[in-house]
């Protein structure tokens, strides 16, 4: 009697553990990913030192690896030889500029964020093909993408605290200067072909 009792007992209480346990999650994302709905911190990403400098690690971070990832997506997905040189040109420049944002943000303790949230644009590329793809990819890395990443940095460079930094992102200027002049020569090519 006792037994059956405490059988009992111990089956509805595990019931009741489980059945007040959130669900697991279905969305699969890949490791240092936020999941949809899931908070920075839910995620394990820690809090970030405040500040100019500090933001624009963050953004610059951000903006570099949506790039990046999306111009990889490009060198794999379009057929068009000049989205795949504007690509070419994207990877090795954005590969660049990690380096050395990653190299000097350690020095600051400022860490660039390895987690990234999920970005619907990119997703969205993932699922595209042909000139669908052409056009999703210089919709989410062209004129609008690099006009964002020249006013960051431009920011930066007017009024970034740390002298380094400051370096940084004046130096870097010229280069996305030239990404903003050959988006908008790509963009052009791609509203004549279509």
């Amino acid at each position: 009697m006792v037994s059956g009792v405490l059988v009992a007992f111990c089956a509805s209480a595990f019931m009741a553990a489980h059945a007040q346990a959130p669900p697991a999650s279905s969305v699969r994302v890949a490791p240092g990913v936020v999941r949809p709905g899931e908070t920075a911190d839910e995620a394990g990403i820690t809090r970030r030192p405040q500040g100019t400098d500090a933001e624009f690690v963050d953004k610059a971070g951000i903006i570099g690896k949506t790039e990046l990832q999306a111009s990889q997506l490009a060198l794999d997905r379009s057929s068009n030889p000049e989205v795949k040189a504007y690509a070419r040109r994207m990877v090795d420049d954005q590969a660049r500029m990690a380096a050395e944002l990653r190299r000097l943000g350690a020095q600051k303790g400022l860490p660039v964020q390895t987690r990234m949230q999920v970005d619907p644009a990119l997703t969205a590329l993932r699922t595209m093909s042909g000139e669908a793809f052409d056009k999703g990819y210089v919709a989410l890395a062209g004129s609008n993408a690099q006009e964002a990443a020249l006013r960051l940095y431009e920011a930066e460079a007017r009024n970034g605290g740390d002298p380094q930094l400051r370096a940084f992102a004046a130096d870097t200027l010229p280069t996305l200067k030239a990404h903003l002049s050959a988006a908008r020569a790509l963009e052009r090519s791609i509203a004549a072909a279509h």
